[in-house]
């Protein structure tokens, strides 16, 4: 497993802990060890700010809960024998802090601690067992390995010799006997351990490149098979992409209804010169008669083209060719999540809210810019009076991006419907677009001053902080709100971007009044276009 993976993974971890400043102690309530799951309750109900790190000798994991309160109490927890986590130790750190520590035998258990924040309960998740592999079967050429848990299949096809590298994630195996060659024919099959939590077949020969990679329903086997392609029941080829219609088709919208034989989990991404919507269905194969139905062109897609983005576990990704890069994306599910439809919405000056339009961008135009709506999905952010942070931030950031698109921008928005994505995922979405500049964007709340309002614009960088002068000082002028000033902070998709980044506090959910305002859409219009003036100016230079 490559260092970056790993990184990935841990970052995947962090994917509830929000990132907004409180002027508030936190107070850790209780602490209780329950099923290797060390539970860390506590008073916050909006976001807490932390630090972790990760040390080699001896192995441990350092995770500060700062502007916290535990007071002179001390906690410590052995873990059950046969655990690579030996012990958990929680205490005041300092006047400010409370430390979590996780003790380990190895690196790489500490890299699988999961870390959630949920509610008011921090998790952190340490029987994180690696599976062991059981068996290795063969049956006319085709080879089955089973695992006493889930298995996590990775494989590529290589060249020179032409190999397939299957890769068992988080697995090992029962015995040193079992690494070994076996000899299929002229084909060549190697097993070996990897490293310490990856078991590796490569399989080498002139059969390599027919073989084709599934896993069981319960996915505690792997098949994989030959030319053939028999002896796979019960195992995963019907989950399929089952159809790809054209549902609607007019100058104002096109959609696109995409059915599949199972509920579907989806990533997109938006790609420049050419213009490009890229939706990856994950653990999808397609139907053999999907591209039977040619789909004609429309108003805003000029193509449309599929192929398995992956081996092992399939992604069936689907591309579409797009004629203008003034389109907003909307992703709905129905049927149980069994269908997705893509809704594109064209993107004129005449569509802008608000009554004004924005100043047309000279020097700047075509300049690509990163917009992030935070919280989503099942992550709701602040929720006071009915509202939820997620849907006031999605609204705003939808209107960001169309003032933005008529002023001729190119916008990239990091979620443009309710769905929740990790803190990782956002970054690493952000660089791989490499944007002229990141924007994320909140909405705050401190329940223990319900009469604070206004503005915070938070960065890291120095050039978060130059990006970020200029979109307070627009939003000061435009919206005539209070300020709560411009302030730094270790939050995670400023650190982590690497364009200048900024996060944005538009207003105060737990202060009435800023509510009320924060939900009605020509406040939004207000905000959206003074955020989208403020960007425009630091690209124009002004």
């Amino acid at each position: 497993m490559s260092c970056i993976f790993r990184y990935l993974i841990i970052c995947l971890a962090f994917c509830f802990a929000s990132l907004a400043a409180t002027a508030k102690q936190i107070e850790i309530k209780e602490i209780t060890l329950r099923n290797t799951v060390l539970e860390v309750n506590h008073d916050s109900a909006s976001d807490l700010k932390f630090k972790k790190r990760i040390y080699e000798n001896p192995p441990r994991l350092v995770f500060d809960i700062l502007d916290a309160h535990l007071g002179n109490k001390s906690f410590v927890y052995n873990l059950p024998t046969g655990l690579d986590i030996t012990r958990a130790r929680v205490a005041q750190f300092d006047a400010d802090t409370v430390r979590v520590v996780t003790e380990a035998t190895t690196l790489t258990a500490l890299e699988k601690v999961n870390i959630e924040n949920i509610g008011k309960t921090l998790f952190f998740r340490y029987a994180i067992k690696d599976v062991v592999i059981q068996d290795f079967g063969f049956e006319d050429g085709n080879m089955r390995i089973t695992a006493d848990g889930s298995l996590v299949p990775r494989s590529i096809m290589l060249d020179n010799p032409e190999r397939l590298v299957l890769d068992l994630i988080g697995a090992r195996l029962k015995s040193t006997s079992q690494e070994k060659t076996y000899q299929n024919g002229t084909e060549e099959m190697r097993v070996t351990q990897f490293d310490s939590s990856i078991v590796r077949v490569v399989f080498t020969g002139r059969d390599t490149h027919n073989r084709e990679v599934r896993i069981s329903n319960n996915e505690k086997q792997v098949l994989v098979l030959g030319e053939g392609k028999e002896n796979s029941e019960g195992f995963r080829a019907d989950n399929k992409v089952l159809s790809i219609k054209l549902h609607r088709n007019s100058k104002e919208e096109v959609v696109y209804a995409v059915e599949s034989s199972k509920k579907l989990d989806y990533k997109f991404l938006k790609l420049h010169n050419p213009e490009r919507l890229v939706v990856d269905l994950i653990g999808l194969d397609y139907d053999d008669a999907l591209g039977a139905e040619q789909l004609p062109e429309t108003e805003f897609v000029q193509d449309l083209r599929f192929g398995l983005a992956t081996l092992g576990k399939p992604v069936t990704r689907i591309v579409f060719d797009m004629k203008t890069k003034n389109v907003i994306e909307e992703f709905k599910e129905s049927n149980g999540s069994k269908t997705l439809l893509i809704r594109m919405i064209g993107v004129s000056p005449d569509k802008v809210k608000g009554g004004v339009e924005i100043e047309a961008a000279q020097k700047s135009a075509g300049t690509v810019v990163v917009l992030d709506a935070g919280h989503g999905g099942y992550d709701s952010g602040a929720v006071y009076g009915g509202y939820n942070e997620k849907d006031i931030t999605l609204d705003i950031t939808r209107k960001v991006q169309e003032y933005l698109a008529a002023a001729g921008i190119n916008v990239y928005m990091v979620r443009s419907e309710d769905r929740f994505i990790s803190l990782a995922e956002r970054v690493e979405v952000t660089n791989a677009v490499d944007p002229k500049i990141f924007v994320s964007i909140h909405v705050n709340a401190l329940i223990t001053n319900p009469e604070m309002q206004g503005l915070q614009t938070y960065y890291y960088s120095s050039t978060g902080k130059q990006l970020g002068a200029v979109i307070h000082k627009q939003l000061l002028t435009d919206v005539l709100m209070p300020d709560q000033r411009i302030r730094h902070a270790n939050f995670w998709v400023t650190k982590y971007t690497k364009a200048p980044s900024v996060l944005l506090e538009l207003g105060f959910m737990t202060n009435v009044a800023e509510r009320k305002k924060l939900v009605r859409e020509s406040y939004q219009n207000d905000l959206a276009k003074s955020v989208a003036r403020g960007i425009i100016k630091y690209l124009e230079g002004l």
